[in-house]
């Protein structure tokens, strides 16, 4: 018979470079969650539980997520295969810890203790306007909510505890960015000209670093960050 469906497996020697897992130490990883990030770009909840050393194996750590004791984004999760990506916090309610989820110079995962929990920046990939005139954003993870009139594609906003927006990080010469993604993926710098694109080029940035380096990429690598 025909295969319906992706598979819900994923070996370790074929994972994405993002998962930064040893492709001999283990068959199998925990696949994520279709829904929210990406795939290339997202490790499930149980991943990360083991990672952090809150439990030696997938049941341990499972039965500690459906126990609620993970929060993402201050939002109680039960699903051991869920997706978490760039920028969520996930909060350790035994434990009193929070950590933040982000991307090092390699393109892969990286996890560090944040100080606030649910508060996080996500990056504006587009804006519509629904059927019934309503304006809208999505985000870089998938979150689809109300937009302002301050709010445009490429900008970052951020959310409170509350799923709401903070504030609004505008993307102009001069901003701050962080590159999400391209060979210059986990490099910081500011935004020193915007290009726009052609009929057969995309939208590219020249990001200038603090060492005084010049670099060029992709619009939709970057994130603003302040």
């Amino acid at each position: 018979m025909a295969r319906k469906g992706n598979s819900r497996h994923l070996k370790s020697r074929v994972a994405p470079k993002y998962y930064f897992v040893h492709k001999k130490e283990r068959v199998f990883v925990t696949k994520p969650t279709a829904g929210r990030h990406t795939l290339n770009k997202s490790i499930s909840l149980v991943v990360f539980a083991r990672r952090v050393g809150l439990a030696q194996t997938s049941s341990e750590a499972s039965k500690m997520i459906k126990r609620k004791e993970l929060l993402v984004n201050n939002t109680p999760v039960r699903d051991p295969s869920y997706p978490i990506g760039l920028n969520d916090t996930i909060n350790i309610v035994p434990a009193k810890q929070t950590y933040r989820i982000g991307i090092n110079e390699r393109g892969q995962v990286s996890i560090e203790k944040a100080d606030v929990a649910g508060e996080r920046l996500c990056r504006i990939v587009q804006k519509y306007r629904t059927k019934k005139g309503a304006l809208m954003i999505r985000l870089h993870d998938g979150t689809v909510m109300a937009a302002n009139k301050d709010t445009n594609t490429n900008d970052s906003v951020v959310l409170d505890n509350e799923h709401g927006i903070k504030k609004v990080l505008k993307l102009d010469k001069g901003s701050r960015c962080v590159v999400i993604d391209g060979v210059h993926v986990g490099s910081t710098g500011t935004v020193k000209d915007i290009r726009p694109g052609t009929a057969t080029s995309q939208p590219t940035v020249k990001v200038e670093q603090k060492s005084g380096g010049e670099f060029d990429t992709l619009l939709k690598n970057i994130m603003v960050v302040e």
